[in-house]
């Protein structure tokens, strides 16, 4: 079987982690499986990262000096995991190398005193530059021939759209068969950067975020892979967050399309853009814990037998949490055109993510949810566009929100699902602020307090009986 593994950042966070992704490897290459590994950073390099750009055009010598070591630090622990002298010499002085070169980028910032796009992919994109040579080395010091390939390397070629760039599929595809198939069919296993790719020039991008999930997924698709295997610190797929609800299960069985309407949720173990990726096609998924990989995870398909594993109106509940609801009215809005068409595109000009919104029929009143980390931002760009045009009398905004989702096939065309939600709080005493619906009816999200964001998973999950469904 020919199979793409992807490995998070989490599974491979220190020196334990990286000797797991190496037996785990082992173990399916012994079974005959041809293995691709995608890698993403080490856990908690990215925030590193991050946390290096901000002020970096004021920073020190000193300072950066201090961070590039605190970056040496984690990944020489790292290749701790390789016992083969030889070899952990040699990727100690590759990380070392890569490391100057990640001084010489920033330092070279620091003293244009301008962060581009363009660099700032440049600069993130060596988290995974780093970790993929050293799980590379940890399998050849294993007996197992690998090789380090940047996202690039590998073939995932996109435009220049830095920070969010998009693959070129039809090229991609080509690049990633023809660079990829040689060296399966010579026995080595190629070990490729995720989130980071390149464009037709050679110029490093990066994916955007779950881009690491998304690169093995291009690449599972370009390869034509029978399953694609995403390796977390969870079992799987549950219908609620078990930090949430403790008493939440895991879902052995669902399809693309309710996936993809947990993930947007809230339910953070694989991301929508790589389950897009498989939505039209055949490809299987498998997620598995990296910790547990003797125990079931879950399986997401494209189609799923509603008769059998699908029982449910509801699969799952979804939470996004730390909301802040934003209020637009103003009798001017009714029968204008295109309001809700402007307000979106000042947000995604200002990068801000709009998580819910909905409109009343009056068209009056307009509610928006945007992330709290964004809330300022976003009633500053909506003010100073809005306000001034006469069209909004007020603009309102608070925060200390939740949204809830119920998601599941089985809501489609099946009456009172709508009512069953909405008397489920109200049994809880639990109040509504907003509500929406796609026309897919895949879900029905609601905004609540944060503060009966437990007590309304807890109701949903016991009220549709997902506590005793085969899942």
């Amino acid at each position: 079987m020919k199979m793409v593994m992807k490995f998070g950042g989490a599974a491979v966070k220190d020196a334990a982690g990286i000797s797991q992704v190496v037996k785990i490897v082992k173990e399916s290459t012994g079974k005959g499986h041809q293995i691709i590994v995608v890698i993403s950073a080490l856990g908690g390099v990215t925030d590193r990262l991050v946390e290096l750009m901000k002020n970096i055009t004021a920073s020190k010598k000193s300072t950066i000096d201090a961070s590039i070591e605190a970056l040496a630090a984690i990944h020489i622990a790292a290749i701790k995991s390789i016992d083969d002298q030889v070899i952990s010499q040699q990727v100690t002085r590759t990380v070392r190398s890569l490391l100057d070169d990640l001084k010489n980028v920033v330092m070279g910032i620091s003293h244009v005193g301008e962060l581009t796009p363009r660099s700032r992919d440049l600069l993130l994109s060596f988290g995974e530059r780093l970790s993929t040579p050293i799980l590379a080395a940890a399998l050849e010091a294993e007996g197992i021939h690998a090789k380090a390939l940047t996202g690039g390397e590998a073939g995932i070629l996109t435009d220049d759209n830095f920070g969010s760039a998009e693959p070129l599929m039809n090229v991609t595809s080509m690049q990633v068969r023809q660079n990829l198939d040689p060296l399966m069919k010579d026995g080595i296993i190629p070990v490729v950067s995720g989130f980071i790719a390149a464009t037709q020039t050679g110029v490093m991008t990066t994916l955007g975020r779950g881009g690491s999930d998304y690169s093995a997924a291009i690449i599972g698709l370009a390869l034509k892979v029978d399953e694609l295997w995403f390796w977390k610190e969870v079992r799987g797929i549950m219908t609620a967050d078990p930090s949430l609800y403790p008493e939440s299960r895991l879902i052995k069985k669902i399809a693309f399309d309710e996936a993809i309407e947990i993930a947007h949720f809230g339910a953070r173990v694989i991301h929508p853009r790589a389950l897009e990726v498989g939505l039209d096609s055949d490809l299987i998924y498998q997620i598995k814990d990296v910790w547990e990989p003797e125990k079931e995870g879950t399986h997401i398909i494209r189609f799923v037998d509603e008769n059998d594993d699908n029982k449910g109106v509801v699969r799952a509940i979804s939470v996004i949490d730390r909301v802040h609801l934003i209020n637009i009215s103003g009798a001017r809005l009714v029968g204008t055109p295109r309001v809700a068409g402007r307000v979106l595109e000042m947000l995604a000009d200002q990068d801000i993510d709009v998580l819910m919104i909905s409109q009343s029929s009056s068209e009056a009143n307009m509610s928006i949810a945007v992330p709290e980390a964004d809330a300022d931002d976003a009633m500053n760009v909506l003010e100073l566009s809005l306000l001034g045009s006469k069209l909004v009398r007020e603009i309102t905004g608070e925060g200390g929100f939740c949204i809830v989702a119920t998601v599941g096939r089985g809501m489609r065309g099946t009456p009172g699902v709508a009512a069953n939600v909405f008397k489920s709080m109200a049994d809880n005493k639990i109040n509504i602020r907003t509500i929406a619906q796609g026309s897919s009816e895949l879900n029905i999200s609601f905004i609540v307090s944060r503060k009966d964001m437990k007590a309304a998973v807890e109701a949903l999950h016991k009220d549709f009986k997902l506590d005793s469904m085969d899942a």
